[in-house]
Protein backbone atom coordinates (compact mmCIF):
# COMPACT_ATOMS: atom_id res chain seq x y z
CA UNK A 1 0.00 0.00 0.00
CA UNK A 2 1.65 3.29 -0.95
CA UNK A 3 2.14 6.50 1.00
CA UNK A 4 -0.91 8.46 -0.62
CA UNK A 5 -3.19 5.55 -0.16
CA UNK A 6 -2.66 5.51 3.51
CA UNK A 7 -2.68 9.27 3.73
CA UNK A 8 -6.12 9.11 2.37
CA UNK A 9 -7.47 6.04 4.75
CA UNK A 10 -6.25 8.18 7.58
CA UNK A 11 -7.75 11.29 6.17
CA UNK A 12 -11.00 9.47 6.01
CA UNK A 13 -11.02 7.92 9.76
CA UNK A 14 -10.31 11.76 11.01
CA UNK A 15 -13.54 12.85 9.42
CA UNK A 16 -15.21 10.03 10.34
CA UNK A 17 -14.34 10.67 13.81
CA UNK A 18 -14.96 13.96 13.83
CA UNK A 19 -18.14 13.64 12.23
CA UNK A 20 -19.78 11.15 14.89
CA UNK A 21 -18.03 13.18 17.89
CA UNK A 22 -20.39 15.76 16.52
CA UNK A 23 -23.13 13.63 15.84
CA UNK A 24 -22.73 12.17 19.96
CA UNK A 25 -22.24 15.95 20.64
CA UNK A 26 -25.42 16.92 19.62
CA UNK A 27 -27.29 14.05 20.00
CA UNK A 28 -26.19 13.83 23.83
CA UNK A 29 -26.91 17.73 24.06
CA UNK A 30 -30.55 17.09 22.96
CA UNK A 31 -31.68 14.45 24.93
CA UNK A 32 -29.83 16.39 27.85
CA UNK A 33 -31.62 19.70 26.98
CA UNK A 34 -35.47 17.93 26.81
CA UNK A 35 -35.13 16.23 30.16
CA UNK A 36 -33.63 19.14 32.37
CA UNK A 37 -35.78 22.03 30.68
CA UNK A 38 -38.60 20.86 28.51
CA UNK A 39 -40.27 18.19 30.24
CA UNK A 40 -43.53 16.25 28.82
CA UNK A 41 -46.49 16.61 30.95
CA UNK A 42 -49.91 14.95 31.44
CA UNK A 43 -53.78 16.75 32.72
CA UNK A 44 -55.45 14.13 34.62
CA UNK A 45 -58.52 15.33 35.76
CA UNK A 46 -61.08 18.59 35.52
CA UNK A 47 -59.34 21.54 37.51
CA UNK A 48 -57.95 23.14 34.66
CA UNK A 49 -60.95 23.21 32.30
CA UNK A 50 -62.01 24.74 29.88
CA UNK A 51 -58.47 25.68 29.23
CA UNK A 52 -57.20 21.84 29.62
CA UNK A 53 -58.93 19.34 29.17
CA UNK A 54 -58.53 15.75 30.92
CA UNK A 55 -55.81 13.65 28.95
CA UNK A 56 -53.72 16.50 27.34
CA UNK A 57 -50.04 16.02 26.78
CA UNK A 58 -47.75 19.15 26.58
CA UNK A 59 -44.42 20.53 27.66
CA UNK A 60 -43.63 22.57 30.65
CA UNK A 61 -40.21 24.38 30.60
CA UNK A 62 -38.46 24.13 33.90
CA UNK A 63 -35.37 26.37 33.12
CA UNK A 64 -34.41 28.51 36.28
CA UNK A 65 -34.94 32.02 33.81
CA UNK A 66 -38.16 30.89 33.38
CA UNK A 67 -39.62 30.50 36.48
CA UNK A 68 -37.92 33.28 37.90
CA UNK A 69 -39.83 35.27 36.03
CA UNK A 70 -43.16 33.97 36.22
CA UNK A 71 -46.27 36.51 34.91
CA UNK A 72 -49.91 36.55 35.73
CA UNK A 73 -51.92 34.21 34.34
CA UNK A 74 -49.14 31.90 33.57
CA UNK A 75 -49.81 28.32 33.80
CA UNK A 76 -47.83 26.81 35.91
CA UNK A 77 -47.03 23.71 37.77
CA UNK A 78 -46.21 23.07 41.59
CA UNK A 79 -45.79 20.34 43.88
CA UNK A 80 -47.32 20.79 47.02
CA UNK A 81 -44.90 20.91 50.27
CA UNK A 82 -47.35 18.20 51.90
CA UNK A 83 -47.85 16.22 49.22
CA UNK A 84 -44.94 13.76 48.20
CA UNK A 85 -44.59 12.81 44.60
CA UNK A 86 -47.92 14.88 43.88
CA UNK A 87 -47.82 17.77 41.81
CA UNK A 88 -50.86 19.97 40.81
CA UNK A 89 -50.99 22.18 37.51
CA UNK A 90 -52.68 25.62 38.35
CA UNK A 91 -53.26 29.19 36.85
CA UNK A 92 -50.75 31.78 38.41
CA UNK A 93 -53.76 34.93 40.07
CA UNK A 94 -51.35 36.87 42.62
CA UNK A 95 -47.79 37.52 42.16
CA UNK A 96 -45.66 37.92 45.68
CA UNK A 97 -46.57 41.09 47.16
CA UNK A 98 -50.08 40.99 45.67
CA UNK A 99 -53.55 41.53 48.12
CA UNK A 100 -55.49 39.21 46.48
CA UNK A 101 -59.61 39.37 47.42
CA UNK A 102 -62.46 37.90 45.70
CA UNK A 103 -66.27 39.52 46.20
CA UNK A 104 -69.54 38.28 46.78
CA UNK A 105 -70.03 37.52 43.16
CA UNK A 106 -66.82 35.88 42.80
CA UNK A 107 -65.26 38.85 40.93
CA UNK A 108 -61.49 38.90 41.53
CA UNK A 109 -59.46 41.92 42.43
CA UNK A 110 -55.56 42.32 42.82
CA UNK A 111 -54.33 45.60 44.29
CA UNK A 112 -57.98 46.95 44.46
CA UNK A 113 -58.07 46.48 40.80
CA UNK A 114 -60.86 44.00 38.74
CA UNK A 115 -59.29 40.99 37.27
CA UNK A 116 -61.00 40.04 34.08
CA UNK A 117 -61.14 36.29 34.41
CA UNK A 118 -62.13 35.39 30.46
CA UNK A 119 -60.50 31.82 31.09
CA UNK A 120 -62.52 30.44 33.92
CA UNK A 121 -65.38 27.76 33.24
CA UNK A 122 -68.62 29.61 32.37
CA UNK A 123 -70.94 27.04 34.38
CA UNK A 124 -68.25 26.04 37.11
CA UNK A 125 -70.05 23.87 40.21
CA UNK A 126 -71.79 26.21 42.30
CA UNK A 127 -70.06 27.39 45.26
CA UNK A 128 -71.12 28.58 48.82
CA UNK A 129 -71.72 32.72 49.15
CA UNK A 130 -69.01 34.74 50.88
CA UNK A 131 -70.05 35.25 53.76
CA UNK A 132 -69.19 31.78 54.74
CA UNK A 133 -65.47 32.41 55.20
CA UNK A 134 -64.26 28.86 55.19
CA UNK A 135 -66.26 27.97 51.81
CA UNK A 136 -63.35 27.49 48.78
CA UNK A 137 -66.35 29.75 46.82
CA UNK A 138 -64.46 32.73 48.31
CA UNK A 139 -61.95 33.50 51.22
CA UNK A 140 -60.65 36.70 53.10
CA UNK A 141 -58.45 38.89 51.56
CA UNK A 142 -54.78 37.92 51.53
CA UNK A 143 -51.54 39.65 51.30
CA UNK A 144 -48.51 37.49 49.90
CA UNK A 145 -45.54 37.26 50.79
CA UNK A 146 -41.75 37.49 49.03
CA UNK A 147 -41.66 34.71 46.73
CA UNK A 148 -45.35 34.07 47.40
CA UNK A 149 -47.87 33.14 44.34
CA UNK A 150 -51.46 32.19 45.25
CA UNK A 151 -52.68 29.71 41.86
CA UNK A 152 -56.17 29.02 41.11
CA UNK A 153 -57.77 26.39 38.68
CA UNK A 154 -59.77 27.75 35.74
CA UNK A 155 -62.97 25.32 36.74
CA UNK A 156 -63.13 27.17 39.87
CA UNK A 157 -65.99 24.79 41.52
CA UNK A 158 -63.64 21.57 40.83
CA UNK A 159 -60.01 22.85 42.14
CA UNK A 160 -58.03 21.82 44.89
CA UNK A 161 -55.86 25.03 44.79
CA UNK A 162 -54.56 27.89 46.71
CA UNK A 163 -58.21 28.70 48.21
CA UNK A 164 -57.57 25.16 50.13
CA UNK A 165 -53.60 25.03 50.77
CA UNK A 166 -52.52 28.51 50.64
CA UNK A 167 -50.15 30.42 48.47
CA UNK A 168 -46.80 28.73 47.33
CA UNK A 169 -43.71 30.01 47.85
CA UNK A 170 -41.17 29.77 44.48
CA UNK A 171 -39.80 26.90 45.52
CA UNK A 172 -42.79 24.69 44.95
CA UNK A 173 -42.76 26.05 41.62
CA UNK A 174 -42.00 22.99 39.24
CA UNK A 175 -42.25 24.54 35.43
CA UNK A 176 -44.29 26.71 33.86
CA UNK A 177 -46.40 25.03 30.64
CA UNK A 178 -45.93 26.32 27.65
CA UNK A 179 -47.09 23.81 25.18
CA UNK A 180 -50.07 21.40 24.88
CA UNK A 181 -50.07 19.25 22.40
CA UNK A 182 -52.54 17.10 21.79
CA UNK A 183 -54.65 13.54 23.83
CA UNK A 184 -54.14 10.44 24.45
CA UNK A 185 -57.20 8.47 23.96
CA UNK A 186 -57.40 4.52 23.57
CA UNK A 187 -53.65 3.99 23.65
CA UNK A 188 -52.79 6.63 20.65
CA UNK A 189 -50.95 10.47 21.11
CA UNK A 190 -53.28 12.39 18.52
CA UNK A 191 -52.44 15.63 17.52
CA UNK A 192 -55.53 18.23 17.61
CA UNK A 193 -56.28 17.56 13.86
CA UNK A 194 -56.94 13.92 14.80
CA UNK A 195 -54.05 12.37 12.91
CA UNK A 196 -52.10 9.83 15.29
CA UNK A 197 -48.87 10.50 16.34
CA UNK A 198 -47.71 7.80 18.68
CA UNK A 199 -48.66 4.82 20.79
CA UNK A 200 -48.92 5.98 24.41
CA UNK A 201 -47.70 2.92 25.31
CA UNK A 202 -44.34 3.30 23.03
CA UNK A 203 -43.37 6.43 25.55
CA UNK A 204 -40.25 5.64 27.86
CA UNK A 205 -41.27 9.02 30.18
CA UNK A 206 -42.85 8.52 33.25
CA UNK A 207 -45.72 11.15 32.82
CA UNK A 208 -46.42 13.39 36.29
CA UNK A 209 -49.91 13.37 37.66
CA UNK A 210 -51.88 16.46 37.88
CA UNK A 211 -55.25 17.38 38.93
Amino acid sequence: MSKKQVSGIRRFFNVMFHTLFIIFIISGGTIIFHNVYYVPVKIVGRSMEPTLQDSEFGVMDTNSWRVDRIERFDIVIVQPSLMVDKYIIKRVIGLPGDRVVFDNNGELFVNNAHISQDFIAVDPYRLATCPWTTSIGCFSPITLGDNQYYVLGDNRGNSYDSRAIGPFDIENIVGVLFAIEGVCLNGETISEAGVALQSCAVRTYRWPTFY
